[in-house]
């Protein structure tokens, strides 16, 4: 199974859609779904995304799915105080020789402990439902499938999935992923070890190659 976590277009916040340039990378985009043909597509409520997804769909011949657990919210972004030392040590002092734990030592999520449980359980309940259970840091494979399955979300969100995929703590995606307007990200659940169970494996993250070939990937404000 594949899944794409894509960010929807350059957007005009104010009305919950897409200014004339995200209609631009929304076309872009539409062409370079078309040829990674998704089997399923879903989105996000808002506007904004909706407004992303519809040339894939249309290129497509698919109809979209809303995801209400794929909205946008403000506690999935973090705007530290770097006038305070905890918040420079907590956003900028991982290293491999000093671990993932210590990151967890300061947490900015306080307060958004329950937003994120939800986003893990309907993540969970979202890959279960197309055959693939979480277990630990691995899937049970209990119905393996080819899909290609399109998600037109956010980029607080997005980020946010994408760490709890690859087992990071949120606070490295909210410090140091930084999604591009319509930009695509890959994973790949793989059986590599004829066990059962597959690993979510990122094969690319904030891809913007189809906008960049575009002629668009520098007109982003």
């Amino acid at each position: 199974m594949v899944l794409y976590i894509i960010r929807h277009g350059n957007p005009d916040y104010e009305h919950d859609t897409l200014t004339p340039l995200g209609e631009k990378e929304a076309e872009a985009l539409g062409e370079r779904m078309k040829k990674e043909a998704p089997d399923l597509i879903y989105m996000s409520p808002r506007g904004r995304a909706i407004a992303t997804a519809e040339p894939t769909c249309q290129k497509t011949g698919l109809t979209g799915s809303i995801e209400n657990w794929m909205t946008e919210r403000n506690e999935y972004m973090y705007s530290p105080d770097f006038s305070k030392q905890e918040a420079r040590d907590a956003g900028y002092s991982f290293s491999l020789q000093n671990g993932v734990e210590n990151m967890r030592d300061f947490c900015p999520e306080a307060g958004r402990e329950s937003l994120i449980a939800e986003l893990v359980a309907s993540s969970d309940a979202f890959l279960e439902r197309h055959g693939y259970r979480r277990e630990g840091g691995l899937y049970r494979i209990i119905r393996p499938n080819d899909l290609r399955i399109a998600c037109f979300c956010h980029g607080g969100f997005g980020g946010t999935w994408i760490a709890h995929l690859l087992g990071m703590t949120p606070v490295m995606a909210w410090l140091k992923l930084d999604l591009h307007t319509a930009s695509v990200t890959r994973f790949d659940f793989r059986d590599e070890f004829d066990s059962g169970y597959a690993t979510a494996r990122c094969s690319y993250i904030n891809d913007i190659s189809h906008l960049k070939a575009a002629g668009l990937a520098e007109q982003k404000e």
